[in-house]
């Protein structure tokens, strides 16, 4: 285990040994712990190793989208894969962080999230955690994959008023603070057994796991992708991870990037 700082010591020092919690670097604070991971995952680090910080100055979600978190209250973290994966599986590690993230949440508080594709856990209709997935690619194999993954936990809402309708904490919503270890521990318990039934190819349960806690299956929708906006009706998401949507004529698309737009009212531009 390598540490950087003392920010998350203790945190770090009792994780459980797994995967994730062999080659550790922690900060404090740092720009970006995706930024951090992929720099160590190009100079060949381990597969399993995590990045995580107290605090972000140069934070980002998806499509450049700042991500605002506290210091010392929320989980901000990075992990290094290296599947022997072709290209058009990475997105399924996107799938089982997503996954890992809500089985953990409902395992700690018993609160019950959802995962809007591509990347977002929602409690109540409020965004409660964020994943970045960010890879890289040699003769269409994947030669690494960061997930980065930000979770609201201990963190009071009140304190950025803007945000309040449309994010939420764990702590806010079952009024209580809950432990930062416990909840990262057990999201890597969910994520190895996870990764493992990938490496497998038995990615039946996750698949009908993802598609179970969908808050976007069965919905009317706009996905605003690389060259097109496409609207019509979510059908499922596939085992590589990509929305499956059916237009107006009945064609169904698979989309693997895009931003989605939910057409009914609590959701919408979210």
């Amino acid at each position: 285990m390598t540490i950087k700082d003392n920010g998350l010591q203790e945190i770090v020092n009792n994780l459980p040994d797994s995967l994730f919690s062999r080659h550790v670097y922690c900060f404090s604070s740092i720009e970006s712990t995706n930024a951090y991971a992929k720099e160590l995952a190009k100079r060949g680090e381990a597969e399993g190793s995590l990045v995580i910080a107290e605090k972000q100055t140069r934070g980002q979600g998806r499509m450049g989208r700042h991500w605002y978190s506290p210091a010392c209250a929320n989980l901000l973290l990075s992990v290094v894969f290296r599947p022997p994966f072709t290209v058009d599986r990475a997105f399924s590690l996107n799938m089982i962080a997503a996954l890992a993230i809500v089985d953990a949440i409902n395992n700690i508080t018993g609160l019950d999230t959802l995962i809007k594709w591509p990347n977002d856990v929602f409690c109540r209709d409020k965004k409660i955690a964020g994943i970045l997935t960010e890879f890289s690619t040699k003769r269409k194999q994947v030669e690494y994959v960061v997930i980065g993954i930000g979770i609201n936990v201990n963190w009071d809402i009140s304190d950025k008023p803007e945000l309040k309708h449309v994010a939420t904490s764990l702590e806010n919503e079952i009024g209580h603070p809950i432990s930062r270890l416990d909840l990262l521990a057990t999201i890597f318990k969910f994520l190895e057994e996870y990764y493992g039934l990938l490496l497998k190819r038995q990615e039946d349960f996750i698949y009908k796991r993802w598609n179970e806690r969908s808050m976007v299956v069965g919905k009317e929708a706009f996905i605003d992708s690389a060259h097109e906006t496409i609207k019509g009706k979510v059908k499922r998401i596939d085992k590589n991870g990509a929305l499956v949507i059916e237009d107006e004529a009945g064609k169904e698309s698979s989309i693997i990037c895009g931003d989605l737009k939910v057409l009914f009212p609590s959701l919408a531009g979210l």
